[in-house]
């Protein structure tokens, strides 16, 4: 392996959830691993690099925008992992100087659209070359990605596999959360959330799509009001992403298989988290592609760079819950479960850990090159390492 300066340069990491990566690795990277951090705006680089008590050395300048300075950032480092988003703004020429010089990458997206028109462009480049690029490595789509794998894994070779998952959470947005969203809308991209086939390359991998994918109302079996959970078109884009490069590893979780998510709210007598719920998701539909709607969300919702105080990323959480079924009616349950805000505190420690396992893999030559995901990048080492860090993963089966 070559040697570089760095096993991992952190980009973005003056933003809301770079500041948190970056005090991630400083408070639990091992000694021996060569961390350091880049990002845009020199005063608060500068700022940032004190707090953490890191060296001029370990800084870097870089405009996302500006191809000269990110290939000089990519080739100081093993691994690029980046919270630069929107991403469709701010990512391609990191993904493109990373897929030239072999160089891993991670990133937190949830733009399944941007992604596949960053396949399409440097899928090649990044295969020849030997780099692995693991976009959706956060909340969006880790949690989904290894209770879908983990699930497939207690069948036997089943023809038809049909997975739900439901989530309960508890946090807040960042602005770069928001900035992304809105950036959905006024591009146009939102158009195409609902094709569930948008990451499959080869379509080797048959999915059927859920009747209830869609499902307003109460669930029986779980004794709650459900609505679509708002993440759910990214991560079921993932997880058949994950299905099929899998089935190309002759380690298929099943010959056809579908996915859905939702979110759990309020009990059998008490709707109104629901009602709340669904109106809000109306709202984003109809209104999201109407100017005066974005411009007013810009004017409330938290900026770029802004988020949740401490106090509420420290007190919230995820917990997701899964049935499988395959085609003779055996079923399995997994659940999840980690405590603080979802869009930061577990974003930040799927996507730091995933880099520091990658890291202990540089020497190992078992990672594949392209695109991947991260249970195809992974697979059960990642679980493995998330649980022992503090993830809950357990059986379970609802009655």
């Amino acid at each position: 392996m070559e040697q570089k300066p760095f096993d991992i340069i952190l980009i973005g990491a003056t933003g809301f959830t770079g500041k948190q990566a970056a005090q991630y690795f400083l408070d639990r990277a091992p000694s021996s691993v060569r961390w350091g951090i880049a990002a845009r705006n020199p005063k608060k680089l500068k700022k940032l690099a004190e707090k953490l008590d890191l060296p001029a050395s370990a800084t870097f300048l870089v405009d996302t925008l500006n191809y000269e300075q990110v290939e000089k950032v990519v080739q100081q480092a093993h691994i690029i992992v980046t919270t630069a988003g929107p991403f469709s703004l701010y990512g391609e020429q990191v993904i493109k100087a990373c897929a030239h010089y072999g160089t891993h990458y991670l990133d937190i997206t949830g733009e399944t659209e941007f992604i596949r028109d960053m396949m399409d462009q440097y899928g090649d480049t990044a295969r020849e070359n030997g780099a692995a690029l693991i976009p959706f490595s956060g909340f969006d789509s880790v949690p989904a990605d290894l209770t879908t794998m983990l699930l497939s894994q207690k069948f036997d070779q089943p023809k038809r596999l049909s997975i739900t998952s439901f989530y309960s959470i508890k946090g807040g947005f960042n602005g770069g959360t928001i900035a992304t969203m809105l950036n959905k809308f006024e591009t146009g991209a939102y158009k195409k959330m609902n094709t569930p086939d948008v990451l499959l390359e080869h379509h080797e991998q048959k999915i059927h799509q859920k009747e209830d994918a869609h499902y307003f109302g109460f669930r029986k079996k779980m004794g709650r009001w459900t609505t679509p959970f708002i993440m759910g078109p990214i991560n079921t884009k993932v997880v058949y992403r994950s299905a099929e490069l899998m089935r190309r590893k002759n380690t298929p979780y099943a010959d056809s298989i579908s996915y859905s998510e939702h979110s759990l709210l309020g009990k059998r007598y008490n709707p109104l988290p629901y009602i709340g719920t669904t109106l809000l998701l109306a709202a984003l539909q109809t209104l999201g592609p109407k100017a005066w709607f974005r411009n007013l969300l810009k004017k409330i919702m938290p900026a770029p760079g802004e988020g949740p105080s401490k106090e509420t990323i420290e007190n919230g959480f995820f917990k997701l819950k899964a049935i499988a079924e395959d085609e003779k009616g055996n079923q399995a349950g997994l659940q999840m479960f980690y405590p603080g805000d979802p869009g930061n505190k577990s974003t930040v420690f799927f996507l730091c850990e995933s880099a520091l396992l990658l890291a202990d893999l540089l020497e190992t030559d078992t990672l594949k090159a392209g695109f991947l995901t991260p249970a195809s990048a992974f697979g059960k080492k990642l679980a493995n390492r998330l649980q022992a860090k503090g993830l809950e993963i357990s059986d379970w089966l609802s009655s």
